[in-house]
């Protein structure tokens, strides 16, 4: 039987059966998620992250499941943990189950079947699902030597792991692309659009920055030191080609304060100066 036709029957199964298979495939857990003492004194607040236990093998390129994934979400996140008070049975070794990335994603659209979405979905759409299209439809390779590893375990043909999905959202009642074929021209398509929102916002924030130099050149020595300082943070630090500036202004402004006011106003000014050297 090949392997598409082993996720297809697993597909088939209810969720209890799916695991029950699951354990016999690969065998028990051998050491529970969190360790038991410092996950009650997480809850107690006495420390502020969880070691966990003994439990990976992702070097065998398999995902550990919380089994009761179909009552809580994210058990295995500290912050979910604490808010939603998750006992610790839930944690336990008899309460995980080991998979390949196909068999957690098939695990997760049976706890959404099962549970009319409640729980499982969130895991399946927003991480699992595109896992599988990166890796096995848009062909691109995980960094990560245990992603690398996950993603030999479970490697299907593009076209099988196509209609994997197909199954898994129709299990769903949810639609997916007519074919492979469609899926590649609309993914052209979506990455065609991101395109064009990315040069707008860029050519918005371009535009924006030469407005400031603008303003900037009404500064003088007299002028505010945290106007020169913001200034030259807007203008020569926020690169208009990156989204996310590689520290805040708060930052920045701490990282100013041991020069000299007549310096920085000096070293906005020649930076404006080159700038329009450069552009005209």
């Amino acid at each position: 039987m090949s392997d598409y036709q082993k996720y297809i029957d697993l597909l088939s199964k209810t969720y209890d059966e799916a695991v029950d298979f699951l354990l016999q495939k690969y065998g028990s857990a051998k050491d529970d998620y969190f360790r038991e003492k410092s996950y009650h004194r997480f809850m107690n607040g006495e420390i502020k992250s969880i070691t966990k236990g003994k439990h990976s093998r992702t070097n065998e390129g398999l995902y550990c499941h919380h089994i009761d994934e179909n009552k809580e979400l994210k058990i295995s996140n500290p912050i979910f943990v604490k808010r939603n008070k998750i006992p610790f049975k839930y944690q336990s070794k008899d309460r995980l189950v080991y998979c390949n990335l196909i068999e957690h994603a098939v695990l997760h659209v049976l706890i959404a079947k099962e549970t009319s979405f409640e729980f499982g979905w969130p895991g399946y759409e927003a991480y699992i699902k595109p896992d599988i299209e990166e890796w096995y439809l848009d062909k691109k390779l995980p960094n990560p030597v245990w992603e690398k590893n996950c993603y030999n375990k479970s490697f299907l043909n593009s076209q099988d792991a196509f209609y994997i999905l197909v199954n898994m959202q129709r299990k769903l009642g949810e639609n997916y692309y007519d074919s492979l074929e469609h899926y590649y021209v609309e993914i052209k398509r979506r990455e065609e659009e991101q395109r064009k929102v990315i040069n707008k916002i860029r050519n918005r924030k371009a535009k924006e920055r030469i407005e400031r130099m603008q303003k900037a050149k009404a500064l003088h020595k007299k002028s505010p030191r945290n106007s020169i300082v913001w200034h030259l943070y807007e203008i020569k630090y926020c690169d208009p080609y990156e989204f996310l500036p590689s520290e805040n202004f708060a930052e920045f402004d701490l990282r100013m304060k041991p020069h000299l006011k007549d310096d920085l106003l000096e070293e906005l000014m020649l930076f404006i100066d080159n700038f329009e050297g450069k552009n005209n």
